[in-house]
């Protein structure tokens, strides 16, 4: 009827569908979170050596700052060093993570636009397949430090009690900052920057000056002590040489392999990914608003008619030029953090204002891994956090510009509405995503990983031909870290990975010198091609030395594969002396 206002669900009530929602996810999608070879073996040997008493950097050499793995190790020493365990804290990460999220919405948009951007979140992020989700996978650590990063800038954009002084919210905002360097150098290194942004656009009680110096303050106290600890503890080498932890020495393979990933060598192909995406996210908002302008009982705006007409007509052409590639859903968030950022830059300096420009700026910075081509992959979903902050906070802006409280209302209504249907239509597509994936789990990770049939019964069968070898300790090459624990051994040396950038002509007669101090009792070489870093196969394109070390001090032992599995070319190797090996590297003992 004319002139009343339609119910709206309760907030208990949208809660309760959501938390049924992400328990029906979980079911459907459980153990196919991520790559059996690639990274969540990795995810976990890290965490596991800690947890067993290991010191980072000095025991196992780390490229990234060290809260991540202690916060891994915290649970695995408590459940059990397995992938239930390891699944766990990267779900109790992520309820962390989607707090940081509501929280981070709350300062440029109204309660509703944060719990539906929380609540999208789940499908989206949490939940992305390929390894890139934050339940577990190879980007655990850039997660948690989207949310430190986010709950940095949200501190700062805090308006201080009357009468009390902000100077600890300020250097509260740079330690969370800091924290986030320590999982991500260059995400703390932004974070601080971002919130450096946000305090010139606030309302201040002192210079910019002495503000900076205490948010600063608050950075190198948290980041300098935590690292000064293993510069004391595992010495300098092991922290700055052997991983680029301040980002310094970057290895070439390294450098490749980001440039190819970001997907800049197609960068006009994903230009037009990224308008295609912006104006099918503009389409979709202008039509929502011609709804609510029709709820009203009034005229459509033919202003907002043509141009949305006119909209349609240039997605018909970005798509016939290549804007439809598969990175439709994604692809704007660059140019949505950049249009945050104008927004924030234009208002009037004020908390909104503060913190849109921070978020957007942030955000635009942030993508640099992966700035076109934005699909559900590893390192795309952290950033796309600061997308969805900037996204509400762009629809709250929307709403503000509306002339009269109740075309705010009817907006804002039809909005919720819309943003409603988002998120059902994401949970059903990820249901749908994963119930239609074929893999079975794989025994012994407690079933939180799973694999093709041939690959998953073959690691199966590799596991078993390696436990039936005598002797302990065991070396996968260049990546597959999952057999150490399928087969209850553990690698005795401190280079756990030998993928190039890790493995390089530099550290190669290192690492070469561990395998022969550790003799390792069994040596596995998985057929895994590294096409993006340059040199593709260990052994031909690098490695070339260990790899004839290890045929002229092992003897390669047959066993069963199946001619179609992908790692049917796995090459399985035991030590000549197995009793010189007896003493290195005792299993673990895995719950």
């Amino acid at each position: 009827m004319t002139g009343t206002s339609r119910p709206r669900p309760s907030g208990a009530f949208l809660l309760a569908a959501a938390a049924a929602a992400t328990a029906g996810l979980w079911v459907v999608s459980r153990g196919k979170w991520s790559d059996a070879i690639i990274d969540s073996g990795r995810e976990w040997i890290v965490p596991d050596a800690l947890s067993r008493g290991g010191l980072l950097y000095r025991d196992v050499v780390y490229w990234f700052g060290p809260f991540t793995p202690y916060f891994q190790a915290a649970f695995l020493r408590l459940f059990g060093s397995g992938f239930g365990s390891l699944v766990l804290s990267g779900a109790v990460a992520s309820l962390g993570m989607l707090a940081a999220l509501y929280l981070t919405v709350r300062p440029v948009a109204g309660r509703l636009e944060a719990g539906y951007a929380t609540v999208l979140a789940v499908p989206v992020m949490v939940f992305m397949p390929n390894s890139g989700g934050s339940l577990i996978g190879g980007v655990s650590r850039i997660w948690q430090a989207a949310a430190f990063s986010q709950l940095a800038v949200a501190v700062a954009c805090r308006r201080p009690r009357p009468g009390h002084s902000d100077g600890i919210q300020i250097a509260s905002a740079g330690g969370l900052a800091a924290l986030s360097g320590l999982c991500r150098t260059e995400w703390g290194l932004v974070s601080l920057a971002s919130l450096l942004l946000c305090r010139m656009r606030f309302p201040r009680q002192r210079s910019l000056l002495a503000e900076a110096g205490l948010a600063m303050g608050g950075f190198v106290a948290v980041f300098g002590g935590a690292l000064g600890f293993f510069l004391a503890r595992a010495g300098p080498a092991a922290v700055l040489r052997d991983g680029p932890v301040l980002l310094t020495s970057l290895p070439e393979e390294t450098r490749r392999v980001v440039l190819a990933y970001s997907g800049i060598g197609n960068w006009k192909v994903g230009l037009l990914e990224l308008l295609y995406s912006s104006g099918m996210w503009l389409g979709a908002y202008l039509a929502v608003a011609l709804v609510a302008t029709r709820g009203s009982g009034e005229q459509w705006p033919r202003g907002r008619i043509l141009g949305l007409l006119a909209l349609l007509a240039l997605l018909a052409l970005l798509a016939l030029a290549g804007g439809t590639g598969g990175a439709e859903i994604f692809s704007a968030a660059p140019l949505i953090c950049l249009g945050a950022l104008a927004t924030g830059l234009r208002l009037r300096s004020g908390r909104r204002a503060a913190a849109l420009s921070a978020f957007g700026f942030g955000g635009l910075l942030l993508s640099y891994r992966r700035p076109f081509h934005i699909g559900d992959a590893a390192y795309v979903g952290p950033p796309l956090l600061f997308a969805l902050v900037c996204g509400a906070g762009l629809l709250h802006s929307a709403v503000l510009r509306e002339k009269g409280g109740s075309s705010r209302r009817r907006l804002r209504a039809a909005l919720g509405g819309g943003l409603l249907v988002l998120v059902a239509v994401a949970f059903v597509g990820r249901a749908l995503q994963y119930a239609l994936d074929d893999v079975i789990e794989i025994p012994g990770t407690d079933r939180m990983l799973s694999a093709r049939p041939p690959t998953g019964d073959e690691l199966t069968r590799l596991a078993l031909a390696i436990r039936r070898e005598p002797g302990a300790g065991l070396v996968v090459f260049p990546e597959g870290e999952i057999l150490n624990l399928l087969s209850s051994r553990r690698n005795p040396i401190r280079h756990k990975l030998y993928t190039p950038g890790y493995l390089t002509a530099q550290n190669e007669f290192e690492i070469l010198g561990e395998l022969e101090r550790s003799r390792p009792a069994t040596i596995v070489i998985l057929p895994f091609p590294t096409f993006g870093y340059g040199p593709a196969t260990f052994g031909i394109g690098y490695g070339s030395r260990i790899l004839s070390w290890i045929e002229g001090n092992y003897s390669e032992r047959p066993w069963q594969r199946a001619a179609d599995s992908p790692v049917a070319g796995a090459r399985l190797f035991a030590a000549k002396h197995s009793s010189s090996s007896a003493g290195s590297g005792t299993s673990p003992r895995v719950r």
